[in-house]
């Protein structure tokens, strides 16, 4: 019998390779004159959807239309739709958002390209 040498993988978890926590797994970095322009305009609704569209656009186009989907935002962050809806209307009439709403259809929403840049150039 001929003994062919090799090595299986072990995947065991121990103290160092331990499972990461869920809290952890997604840290972004934004312009805090940013946040704080959303925070001021729609409180901490317009912070969660700063968060959001942040993190899509860091997987898409930026320049893309984003909606804002009613379960995602009910379930990680407990926000109701109508205080969302709220939070969108103040942050358009602010001038951090674009809107494009529609009878039967969500409401779209993207950043302004000029607010990001300002909040960097107010920093410095």
């Amino acid at each position: 019998m001929i003994k062919i040498p090799f090595n299986l993988p072990n995947n065991k978890r121990t103290k160092l390779t331990r499972k990461p926590n869920k809290a952890s797994w997604y840290v972004y970095k934004f312009p805090i004159l940013l946040a704080a322009a959303f925070y001021k305009s729609a409180g901490g609704v317009g912070y969660s959807i700063l968060i959001y569209m942040l993190w899509k656009n860091s997987m898409n186009n930026p320049s893309d239309w984003i909606s804002l989907p009613n379960n995602f935002f009910k379930v990680e962050f407990n926000i109701d739709r109508q205080r969302k809806s709220e939070a969108v209307y103040r942050l358009e009439r602010d001038g951090l958002i674009e809107c494009v709403r529609e009878i039967g259809k969500p409401t779209l929403i993207k950043l302004i390209p000029g607010v990001n840049k300002n909040a960097k150039n107010k920093q410095g």
